[in-house]
């Protein structure tokens, strides 16, 4: 079993598409090391 590295959020949204509001769930700036640079998670 793999080992949780961090838990990680983000107050801060921006829009997309046709004008509806996401938030990154990581930064890669943060976690860059440890994810995938091809891996884009958006909570909508």
């Amino acid at each position: 079993m793999k080992k949780v590295l961090g838990r990680y959020g983000n107050d801060r949204g921006h829009w997309v598409g046709d004008g509806f509001p996401v938030r990154s769930l990581f930064s890669y700036n943060a976690v860059g090391k440890q994810v995938s640079p091809f891996l884009l998670l958006d909570y909508a």
